[in-house]
């Protein structure tokens, strides 16, 4: 074989292998999508690693207890890769077709692209959208068309599509600095009306124990509070030895009756996660109107909880006026939701507003670290 036959073989092979294509497009559009581009070449490995990042991220730094399964589509990530190798027809909208979805993602990603424009891409607020970015591109895993998103900076709550929708946007009350809502992926199961609201030990105890202290009768009358014994049995609080009790010494629980002055107020939304954290509505709706949001013992409190009852069960079961209906000692009732929803409580510092526009908000529990 003479020189020009083989040098003719070697660039055929070269051309079949996708070695030396010209990907100064691709690397472009990698380097404006925020992911990381260390180490990235035109080789087959490298591409099939970024198109992974594109579409599904990495796991958030900040990600707490997770029980929502996860779903990667290798073929579909096969696919674009052998389109980017060998510059097939389409390739370009096929590689944009991996990213998510998800409305807040695209309006992430369009200051992305400004800030790209602007040489802004090393200051903080870059860093944080880069996180945001890859937050929403690890809900991407997510086997679900629909899922319920609430960020604990922005005190938002909305119920996003995959294929962009928004359907609803809500306000909500979160825990205090001292008492944080912590952070989880878990399903919402079923709404409970008229729930009773067995009060969680420690503010049983630290609480409400040295009120009831000064006053037995006349404080759990005002809170509408039942005693209960170890076998769940009503106790008449005026057989107990109040001053005898403690912190330490406390074998009873407190459970608020049903109806409009529980502090759960009249719905409740029950999630399959580990912490006694649920979502629910409140006796005090007046606060949402308050600047300051962050008040609740770590559960979150709903501006909008007929509307999200009615979305996720996927039919018209309450009207407004039933929040305000008085009623008390009602029973309370069980309501399954036809499909479980994924609910992800999280924490970014850059969301959307009810106009959809981007605010950078304060790191109010100081979790934030800049991880991608």
């Amino acid at each position: 074989m003479n020189l020009n036959a083989a040098l003719i073989l070697y660039l055929c092979l070269v051309k079949v292998a996708g070695v030396g294509q010209d990907l100064s497009v691709w690397k472009e559009m990698v380097y404006k999508s925020g992911v990381d581009t260390v180490g990235i070449s035109g080789d087959t490995v490298s591409i099939n690693r970024v198109s992974g990042l594109v579409s599904y991220g990495s796991r958030p730094y900040h990600l707490g207890h997770w029980k929502i399964p996860q779903k990667v589509d290798s073929a579909r990530l096969k696919i674009v890769t052998d389109a980017v190798i060998g510059q097939k027809e389409g390739w370009i909208d096929q590689w944009k077709s991996l990213e998510p979805g998800f409305l807040p993602y695209k309006y992430l990603k369009s200051y992305l692209d400004s800030s790209h424009a602007d040489g802004a891409d090393s200051n903080e607020g870059f860093d944080i959208v880069c996180s945001a970015l890859n937050e929403y591109r690890w809900l991407n895993r997510i086997p679900s068309d629909a899922l319920i998103i609430v960020n604990i900076p922005s005190s938002t709550l909305r119920v996003v599509t995959k294929n962009g929708c928004q359907l609803l946007y809500s306000k909500v009350i979160l825990g205090q600095r001292h008492t944080p809502t912590p952070l989880f992926g878990a399903y919402l199961t079923r709404i409970i009306t008229f729930p009773y609201w067995n009060v969680p030990r420690s503010i049983a105890t630290k609480e409400l124990l040295p009120k009831i202290k000064r006053n037995p009768a006349a404080t759990l009358d005002n809170l509408k509070m039942q005693v209960l014994d170890s076998q769940g049995k009503i106790v008449d609080p005026g057989v107990i030895d109040w001053k005898s009790l403690s912190a330490r010494n406390f074998p009873y629980r407190l459970r608020q009756s049903t109806g409009c002055d529980n502090a759960l107020g009249v719905i409740k939304f029950d999630l399959n996660s580990p912490y006694d954290v649920y979502l629910h509505d409140t006796n005090h709706r007046e606060l949402f109107e308050a600047e300051n949001l962050f008040l609740s013992h770590g559960c979150i409190r709903l501006a909008k909880p007929v509307e999200l009852a009615n979305l996720v069960l996927q039919k018209e079961t309450f009207t407004t006026s039933f929040l305000t209906t008085e009623k008390t000692n009602v029973p309370s009732k069980i309501f399954a939701l036809p499909a479980a929803i994924p609910i992800i409580i999280t924490y970014q510092l850059v969301d959307l507003d009810e106009d959809n526009q981007l605010h950078f908000y304060p790191d109010v529990y100081g979790w934030q670290k800049v991880k991608m």
